[in-house]
């Protein structure tokens, strides 16, 4: 692909590239989105090795949502901190495999925990930092979804775990696909629910799965939030039972458009 000329687009020229346009990967490129960014914090985190007090870049047009952040982070900072663990981590990839009948299916579904050292192989073959945990099948009619649930050292890993699990698929493909009956592959069949929320995530996290508390003292609410401990607490079970009634999947307030902005201010994708 051609690079647009940067006398044409000058936004190019001062997007933060010193004016170097080619080291910009994405596709029909004509400039670059300017998004204010807001610092909110301090807050500090006890985590089981270290604490640390951090703040969060949020890149936004949203008024309001950096003060509202910061002035929950200064609540939970008056009152001590935030507290967290981690208790999971696992990147999943899960191709479909393809057979002629329901029978064949289920062989190979039974067939699968035997099948994982080989995979694990393949898979690792990619990547110095790809750990295949575990591969989780699930029977549905003539196709098998295959869970492959990595580690992935500091990253992410989902375009790791994506190339990791392709060379899987294709060397047990080629050399046992006709054994196993398996007719063909398709790299995902949507139950790694990859960039969507689905329940399966509740149970069988996709990432970092962490469990954080903390404690606000109605002092504290008063003082911070404007009102009693009593009252907020009310409000959020009120939500709760709302939430249900509607059907949403989980009942928190803007937690949505903060891990946007964050993740915009890092950049990263932001429909992860």
């Amino acid at each position: 692909m051609a690079i647009l000329p940067t006398k044409d687009y000058p936004n190019i020229a001062s997007g933060g590239t010193q004016g170097d346009a080619s080291k910009i990967r994405v596709e029909n490129l004509i400039g670059f989105a300017r998004i204010p960014l807001g610092l909110a914090g301090p807050l500090t985190i006890h985590g089981e090795h270290q604490k640390n007090k951090v703040y969060a870049p949020l890149a936004t047009v949203e008024p309001t949502l950096v003060a509202s952040c910061s002035r929950g982070c200064k609540a939970f900072e008056s009152s001590g901190g935030i507290h967290a663990v981690v208790l999971s981590e696992g990147m999943s990839r899960a191709p479909v495999f393809r057979f002629a009948s329901p029978i064949d299916a289920v062989s190979f579904y039974r067939q699968v925990p035997g099948l994982e050292e080989e995979l694990r192989c393949w898979a690792e073959d990619t990547s110095r930092f790809a750990k295949l945990e575990k591969v989780v099948p699930h029977l549905l009619g003539k196709d098998v979804h295959a869970r492959f649930v990595y580690t992935c050292g500091d990253a992410s890993g989902q375009n790791m775990s994506t190339i990791a699990t392709h060379k899987a698929c294709q060397k047990l493909l080629a050399a046992r696909g006709t054994e196993l009956k398996i007719i063909d592959f398709q790299l995902e069949g949507q139950m790694a629910s990859d960039k969507k929320f689905a329940n399966i995530h509740v149970y069988e996290p996709r990432g970092v799965q962490v469990f954080a508390w903390g404690v606000l003292s109605d002092a504290v609410c008063k003082v911070v939030l404007g009102n009693s401990a009593a009252r907020i607490h009310g409000a959020v079970m009120i939500g709760q039972q709302g939430a249900i009634r509607a059907g949403m999947m989980g009942s928190n307030v803007n937690v949505a458009n903060i891990l946007a902005a964050m993740f915009i201010a890092c950049g990263q994708d932001a429909a992860s």
